[in-house]
Formats: structure tokens, sequence, C-alpha cells
């Protein structure tokens, strides 16, 4: 059976070295990672007024899931910023440890942020559809690139 893996890069953007990557990255997935933040702080406020005004029950219940899941992301976001500017110094301090851990916690993240984005998809209007879909294929380019790096700062090859 074959196995499939994810690919390793030599440059970000076949252009710069890994670690410079991989900090230009991070600072700007905090700065991405914040103003998604915001946009689904501001979905959410949309959800409470339209469940306000409607008062239907179905509606209402539906609305009052949608926005605990967008506010829990929204919390979810703001640990993740900040956990992205541990990264960008874990980074810089080459400390694979950190890294490591924070790759474990993305990924967890990211499954956990696919899995709200299916279940709020279709109460969301289009621009912040595809906010989410540029945040997700950013998030997927930037764990190649961790990884690639995580690689080349082990001698031996190995995670």
């Amino acid at each position: 059976m074959a196995r499939m893996e994810l690919p390793v890069l030599d440059k970000f953007c076949f252009i710069f070295h890994l670690k410079t990557g991989c900090i230009a990255m991070g600072i700007i997935n905090s700065i991405l990672t914040f103003v998604l933040a915001v946009i689904l702080i501001t979905f959410a406020v949309d959800i409470k007024d339209a469940a306000d005004s409607k008062r239907d029950d179905f509606d209402s219940g539906m609305s009052s899931v949608v926005y605990t899941i967008a506010v829990l992301l929204v919390v979810l976001l703001f640990v993740k910023f900040l956990l992205d500017l541990v990264f960008v110094y874990a980074v810089h301090k080459e400390k694979s440890g950190i890294i490591k851990k924070y790759c474990i916690f993305w990924i967890v993240f990211l499954v956990l942020f696919i899995i709200s984005f299916l279940k709020t998809l279709f109460h969301m209007g289009a621009g912040h559809v595809i906010s989410q879909l540029f945040f997700l294929a950013e998030n997927f380019y930037f764990i190649i690139v961790i990884r690639s790096y995580l690689l080349s700062i082990n001698e031996d090859g190995v995670l």
C-alpha cells in the first residue's frame, strides 16, 4: 500500500530560506488570525441580530448554535494568535520542541476549524466563506513549510 506524505520544500516561495519563511508566515498568520477573529465577531453579531429579530423557535435555536460555534471559534482564534507569536520566537531561537508542539496544536486547531466551518458554511455570506477558504489554504501551505523547516534543523531528518 502506498503511503502519502506531505511534500518537503527546500525554499519558502521558491526564493527564501525556510527559517525566514517560517518567521514571515508566523507573523502573517498571526495578523490573518487576528483579522479572521474580527471578521467572525462581525459574523456572530449578525447572527445574534438576526436571531433577535426573528423570534421563530426553530430558526432562533439554530442561530444560537451557530452563534455559539462562532464565539468558540473567536476564542480559539485569539488563543492561536498568541501561540503564533510564541511560534515566531521558537523559530527565531530554533527550539524544535516548541515548534513540534505548536504544529500539533495547529493541526488539532485546523481540524476543529474545518468542522465548525462546515457546520456554519450555509449560514455565511460569500465574503465570510472566501476569507475562511483563504485562511485554510494558507494554513495548509504553512504546515508544509513548518514540517520542511523541522526536517532541515534536525540533522537525522526525523521528526
